[in-house]
């Protein structure tokens, strides 16, 4: 039988398409001109990406409770799994562990862990790019790990969500990289506001935490997100505080000092749970194990605790409002607090997918409330209850993984409505992230992840750029040198036909035996009313002096330059012969050469995506110059860009290469001592004749 569609209903379907296109340019020329107002298209966008973040925190949050009741059945997860068999407490988390960590793995490998971590590298070191489809998988494998038990929150995913729609809408309207990571300070801060009906603190976290920019420019669509995500959410939900703690008087100004104490001990834990959560996904990482089994295992044991405690399961919130109240003895809030760390740090080493911000409220209220209980049992006339000291905890907690005090603050005030209780969180959580920062030196649980990859997120710069530059390539051969013999008439001689601030020490076997400084030489002489006609070079040399290698690391190279407040350091051989000096301005210049390569090759990468949309493989960019995309000709393959010589010897530049790493297609910034693949493919620049030359030769 014959189903072919007539002519009549082609014509039809065609003009049905042709209406649908129409109404879609139609709609896409009016954003577009309303962009050309730039203040009223922000504002709007700002609006559109606060609505977006309020309905999917919704749908997220019935995603979830959805999957819940699915696993478990109905009711509230710690009551569910207190009554499930121990069959079902560990194979539900099992199950979702290894679902989780698959699906990760295969779709969207960034979607993994935390959220918050990716946003900001996406904002530092990516322009603000982030791919929609993490949107989906996010979304999947949050509410998935939550709903089977890991230990891990709703805020990492949502601001992640929130955050990639905002980058899209950039991309759609290619806005400028500053627009751009406004727009993804949209999406976190309206994020958060719908997660934790917080608009004032989802303002400032994506402003303290996400972008680091408090500017107007900047702060004012934040605000309209935030604005627009609560009202979305509490329209949903209603406007309930999160959490409803007992009213709390200071009783005593003494008290503070117990507060100091409590900041102290939650800035050592806040240590101790960010070391857990990392030395976990390390030994996770060392397991060569299909990601699926590390699911498996890792939600079994997960599981296995929770037959014993099974508030660790999930988000908490129940818990939490329990200790609040203070229907926590000293014993089990402090056995929490220790459980949940193991249990965080476990969920996300096997691959689950969700916040740290949840299971840091946890640890606090639980921290806050054991020290509350033996606080004042010792001392009730001039204490408030433990419930004070929980909730002061839950903030100072938040403080000290994520160093961002006012945050912390802002949030608990608008997750309880309870104002009086400033003094105790302002001082206390000022503390704990100072100890904290003190002992993580300097990084916080979020850009510690970033670091351990070899990302700078404080300085936007990503510092395995160093690993690029080599001393072999950086050091200056002709140096200058003196003889340990050489008097100081001669050395002063020397000095004042000479530009360089030090001298190198050579003896009698023409190895480095020192360094001679300007400064040395200045407390030699300032040290000696009368300077002895016999002095030499001998007496007045530092001998205490870094030296360096060909192979030495640069960052390594820059470290040794601080600490001995030097501009230069010597390059020797295995004998101690000197072989040449690196100065610090070198690798100044030859870093901001590879920093400004790749802001550039991310640009053209980026710009490729709408050139091949419209050219393909191919486009003039300038007149007479083309950017090509080749798959590498076979007589590239396993060579180097170094050993090839492209621009010389083809006439054109190599700005990418793109390779599947991990199953996914990256553009990689070309590194000349680096071999091509031959999956690999070239993003190649030249003139037009040349560009083709070798598109015709691949």
């Amino acid at each position: 039988m014959n189903t072919a569609p007539n002519k009549a209903q082609i014509k039809k379907l065609r003009r049905q398409l042709n209406q649908r296109r129409a109404r879609y340019v139609w709609l896409q020329n009016i954003l577009f001109k309303i962009k050309s107002f730039d203040q009223l298209f922000v504002m709007i966008m700002a609006m559109l990406i606060g609505v977006f973040a309020g309905v999917i925190s919704a749908g997220f949050r019935t995603l979830i409770d959805s999957f819940r009741h699915g696993l478990w059945g109905e009711g509230a997860l710690i009551d569910v799994a207190m009554a499930a068999p121990i069959y079902l407490k560990i194979g539900i988390p099992a199950f979702g562990g290894a679902v989780v960590a698959w699906s990760v793995k295969r779709f969207a490998p960034e979607a993994k862990g935390h959220g918050v971590p990716e946003v900001m590298n996406a904002v530092a070191t990516q322009n603000g790019f982030i791919r929609m489809r993490v949107v989906i998988i996010k979304a999947f494998a949050s509410a998935m790990s939550i709903a089977s038990g890991a230990s891990v929150g709703r805020e990492g995913p949502i601001v992640q969500i929130g955050s990639a729609f905002g980058s899209t809408i950039g991309q759609l309207f290619q806005v400028s990289i500053r627009r751009m990571k406004t727009f993804i300070g949209c999406g976190a801060a309206a994020g958060i506001a719908a997660t934790f009906n917080a608009p004032i603190a989802g303002a400032i976290f994506a402003s303290e935490v996400i972008l680091g920019d408090f500017s107007a420019a900047a702060i004012g669509p934040i605000i309209i997100a935030s604005v627009f995500g609560t009202v979305i959410s509490r329209g949903l939900y209603g406007d309930f505080p999160a959490f409803i703690p007992p009213t709390y008087t200071l009783h005593s100004p003494v008290e503070i000092i117990f507060y100091i104490i409590l900041g102290v001990a939650t800035g050592v834990v806040g240590w101790l749970f960010v070391r857990s959560l990392y030395k976990t996904e390390d030994l996770f990482d060392a397991w060569e194990a299909p990601v699926a089994l590390k699911g498996l295992l890792g939600g079994a044991v997960l599981g296995g605790m929770a037959v014993y405690l099974p508030q660790i399961l999930g988000v908490g919130y129940e818990s939490m409002e329990s200790v609040l109240n203070g229907h926590l003895g000293f014993t089990i809030a402090f056995g929490l607090v220790l459980a949940k760390i193991l249990a965080t740090s476990l969920s996300m080493g096997f691959g689950a997918s969700g916040g740290v911000f949840a299971p840091s409220l946890f640890i606090g209220s639980m921290l806050g409330g054991a020290l509350g209980t033996i606080i004042h049992s010792l001392f009730p006339e001039i204490t408030a209850s433990s419930g004070a000291y929980a909730l002061v905890g839950m903030a100072a907690m938040v403080a000290a993984t994520t160093h961002a005090p006012v945050t912390a603050v802002l949030i608990i005030f608008e997750m309880t409505t309870e104002y009086t209780v400033i003094l105790p969180l302002m001082i206390t959580s000022i503390i704990a992230m100072v100890i904290s920062s003190r002992l993580l030196n300097g990084s916080n649980i979020y850009t510690l992840k970033l670091i351990r990859r070899g990302i700078d997120i404080f300085g936007g710069k990503d510092i395995n750029v160093l690993d690029k530059i080599s001393v072999r390539t950086l050091k200056k051969k002709i140096v200058d040198t003196v003889s340990e013999s050489m008097t100081l008439q001669e050395l002063l001689e020397k000095i004042s036909i000479s530009s360089a601030s030090n001298f190198y020490v050579k003896n009698e076997d023409n190895r480095l035996s020192g360094i001679i400084t300007h400064s040395a030489m200045r407390r030699y002489l300032n040290h000696h009313e009368e300077i002895p006609a016999d002095a030499t070079v001998r007496d007045m040399m530092n001998r205490q002096f870094e030296i360096i290698s060909d192979t030495t690391p640069v960052h390594e190279v820059l470290r040794k330059m601080k600490e001995m407040d030097l501009e230069a350091l010597p390059v020797v051989d295995d004998a101690l012969m000197l072989n040449g000096e690196v100065e610090r301005s070198a690798i100044v210049h030859q870093y901001q050469e590879l920093l400004i390569h790749a802001e550039s090759a991310k640009a053209v990468a980026h710009s490729m995506k709408f050139i091949q949309k419209q050219y393909h493989e191919k486009s003039e960019v300038l007149p007479g110059f083309f950017l090509a995309r080749i798959n590498t000709p076979s007589t590239f393959v396993n060579q180097s860009l170094r050993s090839l010589n492209v621009r010389q010897v083809y006439g054109v530049d190599i700005l990418l290469v793109r390779r599947s790493l991990d199953g996914e297609e990256k553009d990689l910034i070309p590194d000349v001592n680096d071999k091509l693949h031959s999956s690999d493919q070239l993003l190649i620049f030249g003139e037009q004749a040349k560009v083709e030359l070798l598109c015709s030769a691949h």
